[in-house]
């Protein structure tokens, strides 16, 4: 072998592999959703818990036990012990539920189905005293059906204006177009707020849907207290999906509030008002109901006897408290005549003690 027929050998060989590597990777990725359970045996009245995983992240998965191989849907399935869990962001759900004898006959089986979408696994799960049953056949492919209408009515109640919870009625009315029954298919109802409806609602019974035929059928709906804003309410019934909104304001509440507000505001209010009054009030009361006229001459003596009681400043000897001799001339006045006190002060400048005297 030559050196050019061994490169071209070894590249051909390279190519191989790469080829095998790239061919491997998508029937991984092609994985669907998967559920298992850790014990393949169940007894009625204790608890089966479930794993899943490659969900789609942030979807409502409900799992039940169901009988005869779960073939005609809900109506093999034990739903009122079904447990609902929310898919994580890496595509797992753990839950755990109580078992219980499924009302078909077995093989029987946990199901796993997603509310939104529709993806669905099972495993099988062997139930202790459930009856055994050959499994039913497989019913015919599921038909087209359309939604005529869908409604939510039931307006707001009296309580609903103060944060109460909100009761509607769904109404759905489904029609068959084909020219095949259809069976008894789930009629999963989901609520939510805003755009999205991820919350169960319930699964009622449902029946039969005659080719060419309507059915329609009315569930209760309740929404939570203080609801606030547009909810929507949502459901799937074989390959139908239909959603509806409504919007929830508790006006009563909010009234209650601003009221509240406009209360507080107006009792600051007048507690300020009446404050300052009373401020007004007590600087109303200082002043003296009349005001006193300083005369225009005064004894010398009682002049020289108010300076002799201690008119003089303490801190200061020398100086004369003015206010001590207007208060003794005025008789303890807070006000005096200004006039008076002018003519005082002339008086006291023109005229000595001793002429006075």
């Amino acid at each position: 072998m030559t050196l050019r027929q061994a490169f071209a050998a070894l590249l051909l060989s390279a190519a191989a592999a790469l080829s095998l590597t790239a061919g491997a990777g998508p029937a991984v990725a092609s994985a669907g959703p998967d559920v298992t359970v850790d014990d393949a045996r169940a007894t009625p009245g204790r608890p089966v818990k479930a794993v899943g995983a490659g969900w789609q992240p942030g979807t409502t998965v409900q799992v039940e036990i169901c009988g005869g191989g779960a073939l005609r849907g809900s109506a093999d399935c034990d739903t009122l012990r079904a447990a609902v869990a929310l898919v994580a962001v890496d595509g797992t759900f753990r839950l755990t539920l109580i078992a219980g004898t499924p009302p078909a006959a077995c093989p029987c089986v946990l199901r796993a189905v997603a509310v939104q979408g529709g993806a669905r696994a099972q495993t099988p799960l062997a139930v202790a005293g459930a009856a055994d049953a050959p499994a039913a056949p497989a019913p015919a492919p599921a038909v087209r059906v359309d939604v005529v209408a869908a409604s939510l009515s039931g307006g707001p109640r009296f309580a609903e204006l103060f944060g109460a919870p909100a009761h509607r009625t769904l109404t759905v009315t489904l029609r068959n177009p084909g020219d095949r029954p259809l069976g008894r298919a789930p009629l999963l109802v989901t609520w939510g707020p805003g755009a999205s409806a991820d919350l169960p609602v319930g699964e009622p019974e449902t029946a039969e849907l005659p080719a060419r035929a309507e059915r329609t059928y009315r569930i209760p709906v309740r929404l939570p207290a203080a609801a606030f804003g547009r909810y929507s309410v949502g459901g799937r019934y074989a390959s139908a999906e239909f959603a509806v909104t409504t919007d929830l304001y508790p006006w009563g509440l909010l009234g209650v509030a601003f009221l509240s507000v406009l209360l507080t505001v107006f009792t600051v209010s007048v507690a300020a008002r009446r404050g300052t009054e009373r401020r007004r009030e007590r600087w109303a009361g200082r002043a003296p109901a009349t005001v006193a006229e300083l005369p225009a001459f005064v004894a010398a003596d009682r002049l020289a006897g108010v300076l002799s009681a201690g008119a003089a400043d303490r801190a200061r000897p020398e100086l004369v408290s003015t206010r001590a001799v207007v208060r003794a001339l005025a008789g303890e006045a807070a006000l005096v005549d200004a006039v008076g006190l002018r003519a005082l002060a002339d008086a006291l400048r023109t005229a000595p003690l001793e002429k006075e005297r």
